[in-house]
């Protein structure tokens, strides 16, 4: 949220949505950051940041931290050799994006960040206490995934 409010700046300051953000990337690259907001492991395209901007979009709550977020995004398209990887938006960047445009101060950052997480957190906690012995050694190549299967969307929905 701060990240963005520094481009929103920027912007005040006379300089255009673009320029706000190419320079917000020139300084991440002098620091030998990733941009926040900006990244995923396994997504080429996070699923969860694209839903949540067209809930957004459905709900007429697009504001001017989501046109800068998405100002980066284009930007950083352009300028995919300057970085080791893809930097696709990622659901942190539009839960901060929507979050600022919805009126939170990013103090309220963090808390955001772990109610979209709780009942993840929930699941796995009860899984772990209900089929799992305590204090176990646990090595990841011993574990498969067998929750629910992929769910269907209803017709017509993407």
């Amino acid at each position: 949220m701060r990240f963005l409010d520094a481009g929103l700046t920027l912007i005040r300051s006379g300089r255009s949505l673009q320029q706000a953000a190419e320079t917000l990337i020139d300084e991440c690259l002098r620091d030998h950051q990733v941009p926040p907001g900006f990244g995923h492991r396994f997504h080429a395209r996070d699923p969860r940041a694209a839903r949540l901007f067209q809930m957004a979009l459905e709900l007429e709550l697009e504001g001017e931290h989501v046109r800068m977020l998405r100002a980066i995004e284009r930007a950083l398209d352009t300028r995919k050799d300057q970085f080791d990887r893809p930097l696709p938006v990622n659901v942190d960047g539009a839960i901060a994006a929507i979050s600022a445009d919805l009126g939170f101060a990013y103090e309220l950052g963090n808390a955001i960040f772990l109610i979209s997480r709780l009942p993840g957190l929930i699941a796995h906690a009860h899984e772990e206490r209900t089929r799992e012995t305590p204090m176990r050694q646990i090595d990841p190549k011993d574990n498969d995934y067998d929750g629910a299967q992929q769910r269907r969307l209803p017709e017509g929905r993407k």
